[in-house]
């Protein structure tokens, strides 16, 4: 009878432990799930925040700068095809360093007016950007003769690789500019600056955010003013400074 009664009130109870176990585990696994979910999510915002955060807040050269780099420059064919060219072009770093010297010289050997480019982050072709006096001296001292299919910017160890220089490279050469000319903080400098720098100037003197989204091949008028860092406060400016 012993037997039979502990056998009875046993086997619910096994059973009952059994189950509620399950679904501890089941409840637990979900919690874990969503926790994960949770924290992947909030991570990829994170990243995604600091990276327009990061990119948003580069600080674009000012004229000044410009020419005095260009100046202490003039003698290093990487470094002023890199600073007249990234200022004209205006292109993303992974658009400017792949350029090849057919897309500045005619197959006639004539230095080109416009530059039109296939951007990789879009797929898109830039509208006709122009090439200032500048760049054009520029190409015509250190690119004339060089074979069409050459990369602009080659490093020193681009003969070996026949690669053009890296980003990271690029990054380095500007924030070795901004020192040159006596900034102590250079990690606001990348670039993003050198992208930004003639855009900008033709924002401040023009406020044509239209013109200058074109000619950065951005989508929306909303991505170039961010770009830009354009607030409230300069559309607010704007309206006082005209009298109807």
């Amino acid at each position: 009878m012993r037997f039979a009664v502990k056998n009875v009130v046993n086997v619910p109870f096994t059973t009952f432990s059994h189950f509620m176990l399950k679904i501890t585990h089941f409840l637990l696994g979900k919690i874990l799930e969503a926790r994960y979910n949770f924290v992947k999510c909030n991570f990829i915002q994170l990243i995604q925040h600091y990276n327009r955060r990061n990119k948003m807040g580069k600080i674009p050269l000012n004229v000044n700068a410009v020419k005095t780099i260009r100046r202490l420059v003039q003698h290093k064919p990487l470094h002023s095809l890199l600073l007249n060219l990234g200022c004209d072009l205006m292109l993303r770093a992974s658009d400017l360093l792949k350029l090849k010297v057919r897309d500045v010289i005619t197959e006639d050997g004539n230095v080109k007016d416009v530059v039109k480019v296939k951007q990789k982050k879009t797929g898109k072709v830039t509208i006709d950007i122009p090439l200032s006096d500048n760049s054009k001296r520029t190409i015509q001292e250190n690119l004339l003769g060089k074979e069409l299919d050459d990369f602009i910017f080659v490093g020193q160890k681009s003969h070996y690789t026949r690669k053009p220089i890296s980003t990271n490279q690029y990054q380095r050469i500007i924030k070795s500019w901004m020192t040159m000319i006596g900034t102590e903080d250079v990690s606001a400098f990348s670039s993003h600056s050198m992208r930004k720098t003639k855009a900008s100037v033709l924002y401040k003197r023009t406020n044509n955010v239209e013109a200058v989204r074109r000619l950065l091949g951005h989508k929306s008028i909303s991505a170039t003013s961010s770009y830009l860092g354009v607030e409230d406060s300069d559309a607010t400016a704007l309206a006082k400074s005209i009298n109807i």
